[in-house]
């Protein structure tokens, strides 16, 4: 599966719940604990993202954001500041099977888990719903295949 992050922070803004950091080992590293499995990682924090780590903020809506993540209000988007030591947990994660994305590059839909599509335009709603009770019976595969027809017949890009 391919992967192309938006950098909307989405996957990151409750994982002070899993991630915390126990040790602070001064310049810029730390250990890095998964406080369910106890797996501990050393990480750093890249030096371009230092000043950001040290004085940054995460917007309000975050309710316990990985102590990593910050927004970066010049690029207007969230920032892994341990990107490059980030634990293998983090490496794994994908948040999106299909991505669909307008001619602006705009996401427009994602397909999550097995078959949740979550849609950000709604004017597709009704339509969707229509489609996707004529694919019900598809295998996985040719589920995500008609899913990016079905957006690509309306003029979107699809990610797989």
């Amino acid at each position: 599966m391919s992967f192309f992050c938006q950098q909307c922070g989405e996957c990151c803004s409750v994982m002070g719940q899993v991630f915390s950091i126990r040790e602070e080992r001064g310049d810029f590293r730390f250990l890095f604990e998964n406080l369910y499995t106890g797996e501990e990682t050393e990480v750093e924090v890249s030096p371009p993202w230092r000043e950001l780590f040290s004085t940054g903020k995460n917007p309000s809506g975050w309710l316990n954001p990985c102590p990593f993540l910050r927004y970066d209000p010049a690029g207007g988007k969230a920032v892994c500041t341990v990107h490059a030591t980030r634990p293998a947990t983090c490496r794994d994660y994908g948040c999106w099977r299909v991505l669909v994305l307008d001619p602006s590059g705009f996401r427009v839909a994602r397909v999550m888990e097995k078959r949740y599509l979550h849609l950000a335009e709604p004017s597709l709603e009704r339509e969707w719903e229509e489609f996707r009770d004529t694919i019900d019976h598809l295998p996985d595969d040719a589920w995500d295949s008609a899913v990016a027809r079905f957006f690509r017949q309306r003029g979107y890009s699809v990610f797989r």
